[in-house]
């Protein structure tokens, strides 16, 4: 265990660098981590690997999201040292958030990792002799696709799943996406020059603004995020595509909108996250799984609301010390406890895994370099 939490964290701090800027590149083993992978680029990787390396490799679609787009999972076993049910699973997914695009790099190159090393490396030809490995890279397939194909906040944009949604209650559903109206791929903050505004050029980078100190004459006034008003009823960009969080729509402590933003109408109500928890549900053998996320620092374990009863102590156990082994491993991240460190969230994939599958689980917030 304390192998594969080293390689696991390693991979972490390598995944961190990967380049921002979108470049074509020709998909071969070993993979490329210089760039971030579309949607149908990560589909092409996943398939280089298994044709790369048959034998310890299995790809399937496991899911199918609302507009089509198939989920897949890498299963990594070495049949010659038994079948995959027979050892302990490894469970690791990433970009359940659509705008979390590095999550599903660093499942790429843990999967990169334990292919191309194998019989290279003592620790890791040992890890995939042992164990059984389950990696779905994109989890929000129709969210990574979108991330790359439309205009995007610096944050938000195409988080969710697509399932129509009338976020302003006017009977109509997504009709008012954000426009990016200077066409440069981006949804940002508009200003305009005024010298009564509170803000005034960074004069280290002319690109930024700061805000003025008192008595300092202005040159900027904020006036929102990017867009037009789409429906006429004076919003901007307020019902684009229908918001369900699929990290708040698991059967586990699930809550409605009321209570969890993002909740969705039932638990599982995401067409895609049907067909990944009939996937999980069939692999009893999983013993551990880990989330990847963006942006934090953090390796977070449960309880995700402070209602639910802390674990038992001989799982709190297993837990600090893997916890701690992270924070030795991952300089500036700290091991963290959900509700109490971050914020309660109900109906959690992480959560469900523990509680309904048995199973040690994670969630991993990276930095974004």
């Amino acid at each position: 265990m304390n192998n594969l939490m080293s390689i696991i964290m390693s991979l972490v701090v390598a995944s961190s660098l990967t380049a921002q800027e979108q470049v074509p590149q020709k998909i071969s083993v070993p993979l490329r981590f210089d760039n971030y992978y579309t949607y149908e680029q990560v589909v092409e990787a996943l398939q280089a690997l298994h044709q790369a390396y048959p034998k310890l490799t299995k790809l399937e679609v496991v899911g199918t999201s609302e507009e089509g787009r198939s989920l897949y999972c890498m299963t990594i076993c070495n049949p010659a040292t038994g079948t995959e049910l027979e050892k302990p699973g490894i469970y690791v997914d990433g970009n359940i958030h659509g705008n979390e695009i590095q999550a599903a790099e660093t499942a790429l190159y843990l999967l990169n990792n334990l292919l191309t090393e194998y019989g290279q490396n003592t620790d890791i030809t040992q890890l995939v002799d042992r164990l059984s490995f389950y990696v779905v890279p994109v989890v929000n397939v129709d969210g990574r696709y979108h991330f790359f194909a439309d205009a995007n906040s610096a944050y938000f944009g195409n988080r969710g799943l697509r399932v129509p949604r009338d976020d302003d209650h006017d009977g109509l559903v997504d009709e008012d996406f954000p426009d990016d109206l200077d066409g440069d791929g981006n949804i940002c903050m508009m200003r305009r020059r005024n010298p009564f505004g509170r803000y005034k050029t960074d004069p280290e980078d002319p690109r930024l603004m700061v805000e003025c100190k008192t008595g300092e004459k202005g040159e900027w006034e904020l006036l929102g995020m990017e867009g037009i008003d789409n429906d006429g009823d004076g919003q901007i960009n307020e019902d684009s595509e229908g918001y369900l969080d699929g990290n708040r729509n698991w059967g586990y402590a699930w809550m409605p909108e009321y209570v969890q933003s993002g909740a969705g109408d039932f638990p599982l109500q995401g067409k895609g996250l049907q067909g990944l928890a009939a996937f999980i549900r069939s692999k009893p053998n999983i013993c551990v799984a880990w989330a990847f996320h963006n942006y934090g620092g953090m390796v977070l374990r449960g309880p995700s609301t402070k209602a639910q009863a802390e674990y038992p102590p001989n799982d709190i156990a297993v837990y600090d010390y893997l916890g701690k082994q992270a924070e030795r491993i991952l300089p500036d991240y700290h091991y963290l406890i959900s509700w109490k460190d971050l914020y309660q969230t109900y109906g959690d994939f992480v959560e469900w895994m523990v509680m309904m599958n048995g199973a040690y689980g994670f969630s991993s917030l990276h930095y974004l370099l």
